[in-house]
């Protein structure tokens, strides 16, 4: 994804907010595939702790990624993630609020 499909999310897409990230959810009705895109800044952590947030969030949707039909994904971390954070918290914490009807 590139910034201006991000700052498209930002400005049209759905927001929801998860125990560990804020989400934002648009779609884009063209046929593609969902895209996925991570924002975790400086502020949640070291360089180690921030690129295991983002393997434990793609991860996550590599299984789920069928599920959303065409839109834009995008997931920001939340500053206050705990160090002990597994795939398994990520898992039950996206599928409860991003659970397709």
């Amino acid at each position: 994804m590139r910034r201006s499909d991000f700052v498209a999310s930002s400005e049209f897409g759905e927001r929801r907010t998860t125990r560990y990230f804020i989400v934002l959810l648009m779609d884009r009705n063209d046929g593609g595939p969902t895209r996925l895109g991570i924002t975790v800044t400086r502020k949640v952590g070291s360089a180690v702790w921030r690129n295991r947030i983002k393997r434990l969030a793609r991860e996550w949707f590599r299984n789920r990624s069928r599920e959303f039909g065409s839109c834009d994904l995008v997931l920001i971390a939340k500053r206050d993630m705990p160090q002990s954070l597994r795939s398994q918290d990520v898992r039950q914490d996206l599928d409860l609020r991003l659970a397709p009807p």
